[in-house]
């Protein structure tokens, strides 16, 4: 087996991966390189594209490190598609988690589901750190009339 040395990607390659996986074109990149012109100051140098391309930019350190700037609107977007998944992602586990219980009425339990998950969160519980399926099961110990209790369901229909 030969020794194969890894050589490490360049800043360019890193760039140019990153790029293609968002969509961005050579021509669509803007990359800038950090110039030192005195012990505390800075110039950041545009080697490539322009400053009215789509973000993000790629600034190029002394260190051959890269970074990205962009823009406050652009975290701002992103912050809040996060906050939209992760509400969505919580929607559907919770849905899992009643339907896998056999609900009569779904908006009934989750009604009650919100309502003990509102407690919980005032309490200083997150919605990561809720159980939804032991949640869900504890309403259905409270409330078994809105579920189907399918062992007397199938005891009735093997009589």
């Amino acid at each position: 087996m030969k020794n194969t040395i890894i050589k490490p990607r360049t800043s360019l390659e890193k760039i140019n991966e990153f790029s293609k996986s968002l969509g961005l074109s050579k021509e669509q990149q803007t990359i800038l390189e950090v110039v030192s012109s005195s012990d505390n100051q800075k110039i950041l140098s545009l080697k490539n594209g322009s400053y009215n391309n789509p973000e993000p930019w790629f600034i190029i350190d002394e260190n051959d490190e890269v970074h990205t700037a962009v823009s406050i609107a652009s975290i701002k977007d992103m912050l809040e598609n996060l906050r939209k998944l992760r509400k969505e992602n919580f929607e559907l586990r919770l849905e899992r988690a009643i339907f896998q219980q056999v609900p009569i009425d779904f908006n009934d339990v989750w009604v009650v589901a919100m309502d003990e998950i509102k407690t919980q969160m005032m309490n200083g519980a997150n919605d990561f750190s809720i159980d939804l399926d032991s949640l869900v099961a504890n309403i259905k110990k409270e409330h078994p009339n809105l579920f189907v209790d399918v062992q007397a369901f199938l005891e009735q229909k093997n009589q």
